[in-house]
């Protein structure tokens, strides 16, 4: 599928529904000319109720002038939140492909988020689906004292950062919410702000603008990951609205 088709399908299959924050469409940008990668990507976020499309589009990196025309790699739409309307919507794009299986299943193993896939010629289609927020068991209040104080921890390693968000947020709960807010008074952590991002905490915001900010001109990697959630915390916005 090329780019063009790509995106005229997201537009066909998204009609009457506005974009919930600015696209990233990274030709455009010329801050990520040097981005260090051998693709172009773009995202795009609409919102419905209280759900959140996060569609993301992959290709190889030609010529801008060529984009039009490159065949589409990856075609991935997220569904957070909830809605029946959004969930129709990706559905129309997950079925513009042909079932398959996708090599993307195998690799994430009992996350709880439900993906399917298809393909269309090189293009792999994938939806995938997190779940509603269920009630959950607490971690053990020694586990998440241990946890909370290494993300409090000015001197904690990035390493040791980013595993304790991982576990920390096997429990979804104010109180976690509260731990990664403090944390990120303490220091930076994208893993933290991923997490925030995909539960739109409106709290989060404030802190990927003030990363954003501190970004170096040279590292237009960060500089993309940090504006792709920023515009995901802002569609959130939107959908609260």
């Amino acid at each position: 599928m090329r780019l063009s088709h790509a995106q005229a399908l997201l537009d066909s299959s998204f009609q009457g529904l506005e974009e919930a924050a600015a696209r990233m469409y990274e030709p455009d940008d010329v801050r990520f000319d040097k981005r260090l990668s051998a693709v172009w990507l773009e995202y795009r976020w609409y919102t419905h109720e209280r759900g959140l499309a996060e569609v993301f589009v992959k290709w190889r990196r030609v010529e801008k002038e060529a984009c039009a025309q490159a065949d589409v790699s990856v075609l991935r739409i997220h569904l957070l939140g909830h809605s029946a309307v959004l969930a129709e919507r990706a559905r129309r794009v997950l079925e513009a492909g042909t079932p398959s299986p996708g090599k993307l299943l195998e690799l994430f193993g009992e996350d709880g988020v439900k993906r399917e896939s298809s393909t269309e010629g090189a293009t792999h289609i994938t939806l995938e689906q997190w779940p509603h927020p269920l009630p959950q068991p607490l971690l053990p209040e020694e586990t998440f004292q241990a946890l909370s104080a290494v993300l409090v921890d000015p001197g904690a390693t990035f390493e040791d950062r980013h595993e304790a968000v991982d576990r920390l947020c096997h429990e979804r709960s104010p109180r976690v919410v509260g731990t990664l807010l403090a944390a990120l008074e303490v220091g930076p952590s994208l893993s933290a702000l991923r997490r925030l991002s995909e539960w739109g905490e409106p709290g989060a915001l404030p802190h990927v603008e003030r990363a954003l900010a501190a970004v170096a001109p040279d590292n237009p990697g960060d500089l993309w990951a940090l504006t792709a959630l920023q515009r995901r915390l802002q569609a959130w916005e939107r959908a609260r609205t």
